[in-house]
């Protein structure tokens, strides 16, 4: 079997949107060969989406506070000067130093951030390459530290191409009408060239690595689309409103002409490798192209990442890959971990992506060290120059990613630190650690109030519920705006549902509705707002006025689910979270509403995977073990292979196929016993709290509700319980207690505790009428439909919430406990043997002259 030969593609910015209509019409056939040969699907991206710290996430299958990347600059206290992000920042392996560690032939070209150039066991070019420093026909040093080894530097000056090398016949297949520009004032043109000869630059390097070194792994980064769109996207077609006809034409065509031209690159790549070579080309994040084009963007750091979009592109071809396939759920923590897999490596507990182990024809074993780190140490020739640290940074000020640092150096130091601190924050609130971001947050709040820290620091604390301190937070940033952020109100919406504070929540979202919602986040907020209170219809209606606008959003398609399945739509519901599922598969709830979804259309096996999906990526949910344990009383069982678990799930898990016994692990962990008496109201249920009272068990009651004429021995009852639904956490008060629970209040019981539950039995027709005797109402209207509700209700409750792995249930019939208390007496002693019931003071609690509406 041949050693595996691994080549990684990265296009920054690549979207499907402007792919696949360039490859249906047959404009982009490397890469359609690609997709049809391989798998093919979107790759979610990271917060915040920044260049810089998600390529060094991909390439370490670590989020940024593990690997040290937090923007486009850092302080250098040193030296007292702001630099770029650098090789030297990176705090943690990356790929290639864990493959040349295995002594396997490693090439990089142009990874951002790669300069200095570390040592690889092959080549690494660094992401100060491609720059042209000095004007044409100047001399064009490169800076130290740009290729390792040091040896092959003048070998990689010649293969570079300056902007002013190019000529006319170079530009017009990017802009037809170049003719027509006025070079004076628009200096377009100039970009243009220069994106050109530095993609031909970071091409040549690559293709020489390929055809004349031996590798068995290479990384080739491009960030040429991303630089295109950022220039050129609010150009492209459908014409958007604000863009002058002119300009419009001469430059529609640049951004689709970039994706040929690297279709053109990706060609002769391919043309150069062997069939027993796997390639994978992936972007970081996606790009803006329809009517969501920002012409404005916010004054504020790395404004320009407003017009990314949350998926990237993957690609995979290759002798151990699938074809013509696509692959669901990857991120770009993925993409180190499925390199590891591909050359049989073990992955790294601290990481925090997982092996696409789906896209493979065979399955893996899959094995795991602690850490790479452990046995890594990186090694630099050259260390940083300050001079090329300067031109990136001129660089990363004309793409606008940051503004010229202040003049004094502190205040400028003081920004970069600031910054950086901000993303470490949004690093921490993006994957569920708000107490960590709330910390930073509150720092750099009570230093600036501004909204990108205030917003972000409400989200922090609505997630710590901490609600009073996100409403003080709101409303200091109301006092300083001149006008409403949608955001902020999305935001008071949702903490004031959270409050119970209802008329408030929902006038601010009828306001919202009113008007047209500009970003997901709010409608996610303005739409959770809706189902809480049950609005259904509005929510879905809602939910589709935005998804024109943001059709690929995980979040509110699982919303549209959420809706759906309310709406008893089950096989609509699990279509929107299987879709939402695909582009954001780290997310609980919805493949715990895809199993109850698949319940209810009796697609148990399917529903046991969902819900053991649920469970791996929330491993302390009560309700989801619950849910699947009633599952295996059913006697449903799946086997999961490793392959298909892990791509699922989080690592750490054994290899082979894997079984949970999620019976034991539910009924080991609950916290306690709790006892109910139910039924439905007047079918018995105050007697039986009055015999247990009498026999020494400790009841759970607040005693508000006084003995009256319908129930003279009174009613032993919470007044609490009655708003189970709404204060499920009131449950927890009763463990080791008696309470009375009335039947429809059964199914919204935690499932952290074991329930003993005695339940009356009593006619439907007797209940009624008791009921009906009670309420003071003339016979003549007595309430048939009632009845019919009744019977479905008990139905309901019996065959399903009371027949759960947790719940043990005791039927006592009402007239058979006023006809024979001794035997009744009996029966509770033998199922409740813990609690000691005395059974002489029970004897003399039931009064048959109770039974008042029995049936003749």
């Amino acid at each position: 079997m041949p050693k595996p030969k691994v080549l990684l593609l990265g296009w920054d910015a690549a979207d499907w949107d402007v792919i696949n209509p360039l490859m249906e019409s047959g404009q982009m056939p490397a890469l359609k060969k690609l997709v049809e040969n391989g798998m093919s699907g979107k790759l979610a991206t990271l917060e915040p989406v920044f260049s810089p710290m998600l390529w060094s996430s991909i390439a370490t299958g670590k989020l940024a506070d593990k690997h040290g990347v937090l923007g486009f600059t850092e302080p250098d206290y040193s030296t007292g000067a702001v630099r770029p992000v650098s090789n030297h920042s990176r705090k943690t392996a990356a790929i290639w130093n864990i493959l040349s560690h295995q002594k396997l032939k490693t090439n990089v070209v142009g990874w951002w951030p790669s300069h200095p150039a570390e040592a690889v066991n092959g080549v690494m070019v660094s992401n100060f390459y491609q720059k042209a420093a000095r004007p044409h026909g100047e001399k064009w040093p490169m800076a130290p530290g740009t290729v390792f080894p040091k040896k092959s530097s003048e070998t990689f000056k010649k293969l570079r191409v300056h902007p002013g090398d190019l000529t006319d016949e170079h530009i017009l297949p990017f802009v037809p009408l170049a003719s027509q520009v006025n070079q004076e004032e628009d200096k377009r043109l100039n970009s243009v060239g220069k994106i050109l000869a530095e993609a031909a630059t970071i091409h040549n390097a690559g293709t020489w690595l390929i055809e004349n070194t031996d590798w068995d792994f290479m990384a080739i980064y491009y960030d040429n689309i991303d630089h295109f769109c950022h220039g050129f996207m609010k150009f492209h077609p459908p014409q958007i409103k604000g863009i002058d006809d002119k300009q419009f034409e001469l430059y529609k065509d640049i951004v689709n002409n970039a994706y040929r031209f690297h279709d053109m690159m990706l060609g002769r790549i391919l043309d150069l490798v062997d069939d027993d070579t796997t390639i994978m080309l992936i972007s970081d994040h996606g790009f803006e192209s329809g009517f969501n084009r920002l012409l404005n963007l916010p004054k504020e750091a790395a404004a320009p990442a407003y017009d990314h979009r949350a998926y990237g592109v993957f690609a995979a071809m290759g002798p151990d890959i699938k074809k013509d396939e696509l692959v669901f759920g990857a991120t770009l923590l993925d993409i180190a971990p499925t390199l590891l897999s591909l050359f049989d490596l073990p992955q790294g507990k601290d990481m925090d992506g997982k092996p696409l182990l789906n896209i493979f024809k065979k399955e893996k074993d899959i094995q795991y060290i602690n850490s790479w780190d452990d046995l890594i140490e990186r090694e630099f020739e050259e260390k940083l120059d300050s001079a090329s640290s300067k031109e990136a940074l001129e660089m990363l000020i004309d793409l606008g990613y940051i503004e010229k640092p202040d003049e004094k150096a502190e205040v400028a130091l003081e920004r970069a630190r600031v910054e950086n601190d901000f993303n470490l924050a949004r690093v921490y609130l993006s994957s569920n650690r708000a107490k960590e971001s709330a910390a930073i947050l509150e720092v750099l709040f009570e230093k600036e109030n501004s909204v990108r820290f205030g917003l972000r620091l409400i989200i922090a604390y609505e997630a710590l519920k901490k609600n009073d301190e996100a409403l003080q937070i709101i409303e200091t940033l109301e006092k300083s705006i001149k006008n409403p952020i949608q955001q902020l109100n999305a935001l008071k919406a949702s903490i004031l549902a959270e409050k119970k504070e209802k008329e408030a929540a929902l006038k601010i979202v009828d306001n919202a509705y009113k008007r047209r919602i500009d970003t997901p986040f709010s409608a996610q907020r303005f739409t959770k707002v809706l189902i809480k209170y049950k609005q259904f219809k509005r929510a879905d209606e809602f939910i589709n006025r935005v998804l024109k606008r943001f059709p690929e959003n995980s979040s509110l398609l699982y919303l549209k689910g959420v809706s759906a399945f309310e709406f008893k739509d089950y096989e609509n519901a699990v279509a929107l979270f299987l879709e939402s599922i695909n582009s954001q598969f780290f997310n609980p709830m919805a493949h715990f509403y895809l199993g109850e979804s698949l319940v209810k259309l009796d697609l148990l096996e399917d529903a046991f995977r969902a819900y053991s999906i649920s469970l791996k990526q929330k491993p302390k949910s009560r309700k989801v073990m619950q849910h699947l344990a009633n599952l295996e009383l059913q006697g449903v069982q799946v086997n999961f292979s490793e392959a298909e678990f892990v791509n699922y799930s989080s690592k750490n898990i054994e290899k082979a196929t894997l079984k949970r016994e999620v019976s034991k692990d539910f009924l080991e962990n609950l916290k306690g016993t709790i006892y109910i008496v139910s039924g439905l109201p007047r079918s018995g249920t105050s007697m039986m709290m009055q015999l247990l009272h009498a026999a020494g068990a400790n009841i759970f009651t607040d005693g508000k509700r006084e003995a009256d004429v319908s129930n003279p021995k009174g009613y032993l009852e919470h007044e609490g319980i009655k708003q189970l639904a709404s204060n499920r956490k009131l449950i927890f008060e009763a463990n080791g207690k008696v309470v009375k629970v009335v039947s429809p209040q059964l199914k919204f019981l935690v499932p952290h505790f074991r329930y003993k539950v005695i339940f009356m039995d009593r006619k439907v027709e007797e209940v009624v009428a008791s009921q009906h005797k009670m309420s003071g109402k003339d016979k003549a209207s007595y309430p048939f439909k009632l009845v019919e509700f009744y019977k479905k209700q008990l139905e309901e409750v019996k065959g399903s919430t009371l027949n759960q792995l947790h719940i043990e249930t005791l039927f006592v019939d009402y007239s058979r406990a006023i006809n024979e208390p001794q035997n009744v007496i009996a029966e509770l002693k033998a199922f409740l043997p813990e609690l000691n019931l005395d059974a002489e003071k029970m004897k003399g609690v039931i009064d048959q002259s109770l039974h008042r509406n029995k049936l003749g």
